[in-house]
This record gives C-alpha cells, structure tokens and sequence, in this order.
C-alpha cells in the first residue's frame, strides 16, 4: 500500500514553494509541491497560493527543517 502525502506548508506562490522543496530535498524528505484548492486553473501559471507536500512518516521532520530553516517556517500551516 502507497504511503498517503501530507500537507506540511503553504506557500504564498511557486516560487517560495520551490524554495521550500530545495531545503526539503536537501534534507533527504521528498516533497511535492500542488495547487492549492481553488488555484488549479492554468491561467494562474506560477501564482496563487501552493501546498508543499511529503510522505505521511516524514511530517514532523519535515515541519522541524522548515521551522530551522530562516522565513520559511511562517509558512508552516
């Protein structure tokens, strides 16, 4: 059975996403970064907010590098 991914951030943009995913990956977490609710239309292209997403096990670590890492863990839901 696949391993559910959680929701651990949101990002104002693709941008800060992208941002978010380099520290995760660097870190050793996989991440996914999607479209939040509502901001699925492409014409929204790299704005609008996004959900940084990694497998359910790696939560609070994931959360913890982010907190750790300076301005991104104002994002942290």
């Amino acid at each position: 059975m696949a391993e559910r991914w959680v929701k651990v951030a949101a990002a104002p943009d693709e941008s800060v996403a992208l941002l978010m995913d380099g520290v995760l990956k660097d870190a050793g977490i996989p991440s996914l970064i999607q479209r939040a609710a509502g901001f699925d239309a492409p014409d929204f292209l790299s704005a609008g907010p996004r959900d940084v997403l990694v497998p359910g096990s790696l939560v609070e670590e994931a959360k913890q590098v982010l907190e750790d890492t300076t301005g991104l863990g104002s994002y942290a839901p």
